[in-house]
């Protein structure tokens, strides 16, 4: 028996064929990591986009709440300016006829104003603290998600991975194929 030996032009090929398999493995290994990072950042998104809605949404009571504590100072200010007015057609009932029904109605309008302005301020306190806590909330869950906003922004938008998921057709496929996701920051060139 003759013992064959391989022809040298044989092992030239067998390496382009081994250097090929590995290039493919390489790359299909790197379009797995370019996927999970696309599915990473979306999932990240989307988290992003659920707290800025709550912080929207604790803007707009943030805002209701100072918008009452106003008007609840207003109010305090025209039944200030009411009492000032009653107080002078009270001392004229007390030098005229301080038994009669209107100056009656004068001390009792007077004696509800008292109790108004009492309760707005108390109000007003309640609302003050209420909104001063709310409104420091608000300011640090804004700089916290400012800070988490940018951090994703720089990671999932500004990084070389995600300018090579953009490149890569298979992995840009596989995290951007719905309408949805294309429409992400994400899945986005600028």
């Amino acid at each position: 028996m003759k013992n064959k030996q391989k022809s040298p032009m044989c092992r030239p090929v067998l390496r382009v064929g081994i250097v090929l398999i590995g290039l493919t493995t390489i790359s299909l290994a790197h379009s797995s990591d370019l996927i999970a990072f696309g599915k990473a950042c979306l999932v990240k998104e989307e988290r992003l986009n659920q707290a800025k809605d709550r912080l929207d949404a604790l803007s707009l009571n943030t805002q209701r709440t100072q918008r009452q504590s106003n008007q609840t100072l207003n109010d305090v200010s025209r039944y200030e300016e009411e009492k000032t007015e009653l107080e002078i057609a009270i001392t004229e009932c007390a030098e005229t006829l301080p038994n009669s029904a209107y100056c009656h109605q004068i001390r009792h309008r007077y004696n509800e104003l008292n109790y108004l302005i009492q309760r707005a301020r108390v109000d007003s306190i309640e609302e003050n603290r209420e909104d001063n806590d709310a409104f420091i909330d608000f300011d640090l869950t804004r700089a916290d998600f400012n800070q988490q906003y940018e951090a994703f922004v720089a990671y999932c938008r500004n990084s070389d991975a995600h300018y090579a998921l953009i490149q890569s057709p298979a992995a840009y496929a596989a995290v951007c194929s719905s309408e949805d996701a294309k429409q992400t920051i994400t899945c986005s060139l600028f």
